[in-house]
């Protein structure tokens, strides 16, 4: 299932850069979306090489040093 996951992102990030070499998306928006999709592409790697989950953004692992907007409600 990683694997579908991976080459799905990868293939989104080509298709904004592809979209973005025809003229159909604005070089720089192409640019940030297949930034971040690469990005996602990456923490699935790790997750499938490693089966720890990591941040997207960070590529820090989920647990109790996440980000404070990963966290769960104290309650």
């Amino acid at each position: 299932m990683l694997e579908q996951a991976i080459k799905q992102w990868s293939d989104l990030a080509d298709e904004a850069e592809r979209g973005a070499a025809l003229g159909l998306i604005h070089p720089n928006v192409a640019k940030a979306q297949a930034d971040c999709y690469r990005r996602t592409v990456r923490a699935l790697e790790i997750q499938r090489d490693t089966g720890v989950a990591v941040c997207s953004c960070c590529h820090k692992p989920f647990g109790d040093d996440k980000p404070y907007w990963m966290r769960g409600s104290a309650a």
